[in-house]
């Protein structure tokens, strides 16, 4: 081997031992390329630092979204913001993209019946929340509310309150899908009161508001809850046909309007 060779193996071998293995990996190709000898010094280390720091960073967003526990990945690219028919401006949309909110610990409360895209919205914002460098989780009202309790039974509630303090973003879906016990509206309240001012919440439910009382079985409960939930907050009542029968549409699964109907 070479004087270069050996150069160069002892210098991937110092660098693998600081943990640039990236860097090491990409090494011998990078000091290869032709461009490299006319490039200034500073240029070529930024070059060599950005490989390893670029790599790094998409395998911690990997990371980050396959601890989030999203049922699927969605991209707010792919989000047809022409299908609503009000409640998300597309100035309102781009300030939700830039992920504000999440630098305000505000919470996003997306409100709509069935179908018009609430769910597919908040994935497609904790999937850009995890690549930008924010730790997101997902799980539905249902699943919050089991967890909370199954803690609460084995004392060991105010550990699992905790957890659900550390992600940047909380994904909370299908809130008001079914009425709440006052055993379970009353651990719903304490998970939204231990994320407040600490993290967003990003939530979905197809009731307004002023049924919550009802939902909650306890108006003093609803009252507490929504005072701390809509505190910093921004509200998104979604207007649409259904989402999911568009795509239905579109693929041909089912008859264009004029093609048949109920009697």
């Amino acid at each position: 081997m070479s004087a270069h060779g050996v150069a160069l193996a002892t210098l991937t071998t110092r660098m693998e031992e600081l943990g640039l293995g990236f860097m090491a990996a990409g090494l011998e190709t990078f000091l290869g390329a032709p461009q490299r000898a006319e490039m200034p010094l500073f240029d070529s280390v930024n070059e060599l630092v950005e490989l390893e720091y670029i790599a790094r960073m998409e395998r911690m967003a990997r990371t980050r979204l396959k601890l989030s526990g999203m049922p699927q990945y969605k991209r707010l690219a792919d989000f047809d913001l022409s299908w609503l028919k009000g409640g998300l401006p597309e100035a309102r949309f781009e300030e939700l993209k830039s992920l504000a909110f999440v630098e305000r610990k505000e919470n996003v409360v997306l409100l709509g019946p069935s179908g018009v895209g609430k769910t597919h919205l908040m994935l497609a914002l904790g999937h850009h929340a995890c690549m930008s460098g924010y730790s997101a989780y997902h799980l539905t009202a249902r699943e919050a509310i089991e967890k909370l309790l199954k803690a609460r039974e084995q004392s060991r509630l105010r550990k699992a309150l905790a957890w659900f303090r550390k992600p940047n973003v909380l994904l909370l879906d299908e809130v008001g899908h079914e009425p709440l016990t006052p055993e379970q509206a009353h651990v719903f309240f304490q998970l939204v009161n231990v994320r407040y001012e600490t993290g967003s919440i990003v939530m979905t439910s197809n009731r307004p508001f002023s049924k919550w009382a009802e939902l909650m079985s306890d108006e003093a409960v609803a009252t507490a809850m929504l005072d701390r939930l809509l505190h910093h907050v921004q509200v998104f009542s979604l207007k649409a046909d259904s989402y999911r029968m568009k795509e239905r549409l579109r693929v041909g699964a089912i008859a264009a309007v004029g093609g048949g109907g109920f009697d």
